[in-house]
């Protein structure tokens, strides 16, 4: 057992526990108890909340509850645990998030983590047990399918885009940011066309028309999905809606632009120019598809704040392409070990107990 722990496989295993503990914060965002107490009201009352029961000036008025699934789960950790198990919520949920993100990078064991403890510092400015949790993890899911559906290996793969629809059922009765989700699919289609309209005569990695037709199906399928929610077709709607709220923009901090004056915005600006600095510096061709994802979001994250772990999600594998790729042509590789002998077990194994 001892004999393949490797090296590698230690850094695989510190880096998520890093990442875990990135995560494992004491709840302090406010709007975290309004939601414990609207899951509560769920649980006890087992119904789901479509009038405001909870505030003077607006009692009893019609209330689009979007996160009532969400709200359910966060009340149970709360009562299982505490603030102990608010924490284990977000951190739970931002390293299985990753946990995806990492299966759609690409390169050494090293180039991954370098690449994921940036793309982790930079959307941790939005994690805390709140809802918006679920999107991300749900946002880490479409990206990897979608991911699959290009890049995958036989047909299996290619079906892996007929997951998104159900998927995207669950994210609309869990938070309205299932926006995200048709944000990813329609950068895909837009990035496809330009790939086929745009295609150069070496180009062997553009799409093709059934590609885009298909992610085109799927989107169609899965705004059929987000009807079926507690409040109907009304949920189409409700993403631009909550846009629309100019006191958003106005007041609250995650809704504004990023202010790079504060430092924990600094691996956003690590993940942007590295992700477009090492796609022109390799030799490997940029994307469309991924230009599209990466431009898009990129644009998305400097409009708000809230948006950057968006773009951390589509940008980190970029990442790990090209600066992998750039590593390779200048001879700079890493060749894995299979197996480990004598006392570099033991050390390895001293390292993932310190460590962790």
């Amino acid at each position: 057992m001892l004999q393949r722990l490797t090296i590698q496989r230690v850094t695989f295993i510190v880096l998520f526990a890093c990442i875990f503990m990135m995560a494992a914060r004491v709840p302090t965002d406010t709007d975290t108890w309004w939601h414990i107490r609207a899951g509560e009201y769920t649980v006890t009352h087992r119904a789901i909340l479509t009038h405001d029961p909870f505030s003077h000036p607006m009692g009893g008025q019609p209330w689009i509850n979007h996160s009532w699934g969400s709200q359910i789960l966060i009340y149970l950790f709360y009562q299982i645990g505490g603030s102990a198990g608010l924490v284990i919520f977000t951190a739970l949920l931002a390293t299985v998030g990753m946990g995806f993100v990492y299966l759609m990078c690409e390169g050494n064991i090293y180039v991954r983590a370098f690449a994921l403890v940036t793309g982790a510092a930079a959307a941790a400015v939005f994690w805390s047990p709140r809802p918006q949790m679920i999107s991300f993890v749900l946002s880490t899911i479409v990206a990897y399918l979608l991911h699959q559906y290009r890049h995958g290996k036989g047909q299996n793969h290619r079906r892996l885009i007929w997951l998104i629809p159900p998927l995207m059922l669950l994210w609309a009765n869990l938070h309205g940011g299932f926006a995200i989700g048709f944000i990813l699919m329609f950068g895909y289609i837009a990035g496809g066309t330009a790939s086929i309209l745009l295609k150069l005569p070496d180009d062997t990695d553009a799409a093709n028309w059934r590609e885009i037709g298909q992610v085109g199906l799927a989107v169609v399928l899965s705004l059929a999905a987000i009807c079926i929610n507690p409040y109907g077709t009304v949920m189409l709607t409700y993403p631009f809606r909550t846009v629309g709220i100019g006191a958003l923009q106005d007041y609250i901090q995650e809704w504004a632009s990023p202010n790079f004056h504060e430092r924990q915005t600094w691996p956003f600006v690590v993940l942007l120019f590295g992700a477009l600095g090492f796609a022109g510096l390799s030799k490997r061709r940029l994307d469309w598809i991924d230009m599209a994802l990466v431009s898009g979001t990129g644009f998305m994250a400097l409009m708000a704040g809230r948006n950057i772990a968006v773009f951390a999600v589509v940008a980190t594998p970029v990442l790990t392409r090209h600066l992998g790729a750039w590593l390779d042509a200048r001879g700079w590789t890493v060749e894995p070990r299979r197996y480990v002998r004598g006392a570099m077990r033991y050390v390895n194994l001293a390292l993932v107990v310190v460590l962790v």
